[in-house]
C-alpha cells in the first residue's frame, strides 16, 4: 500500500517520467552483473533500494520482481488517472 500512496502523490507527468526511468532500467539492467552507480541512484530514487541493499547483496530475482511490479503499479496509476480525466471531460452534443 505504501507504493500506491507514493504514486498517488505524483502528477501524471511525474508518473510518466517514472515509467520512462523504469523502462530504461528494465532495458539496460542486467541483474546478474554489478550495478553501475547511476543505476543504483535511480533505483534508490524510485524507492526500490533501501539503505540495507548493497551491490554485492542484491538478489537478482528480487530486483527483477521489484522492477516489474513497480512498472505495473506505475502504469496502472497512469491508466487510472487518464481514465479519470476522460470521464471528467464534458462531452457536448451538437
Amino acid at each position: 500500500m505504501q507504493k500506491k500512496q507514493k504514486l498517488s502523490t505524483l502528477s501524471l507527468d511525474g508518473l510518466r517520467q517514472r515509467a520512462e526511468v523504469l523502462k530504461q532500467l528494465c532495458l539496460d539492467l542486467d541483474p546478474y552483473s554489478p550495478l553501475k552507480d547511476d543505476q543504483l541512484h535511480k533505483l534508490e530514487n524510485l524507492g526500490l533500494l533501501g539503505l540495507g541493499d548493497y551491490r554485492e547483496n542484491l538478489d537478482p530475482f528480487r530486483l527483477t520482481n521489484q522492477l516489474i511490479l513497480s512498472m505495473e503499479d506505475t502504469l496502472e496509476e497512469i491508466i487510472q488517472r487518464e481514465k479519470s480525466e476522460i470521464e471528467k471531460t464534458p462531452t457536448h452534443l451538437h
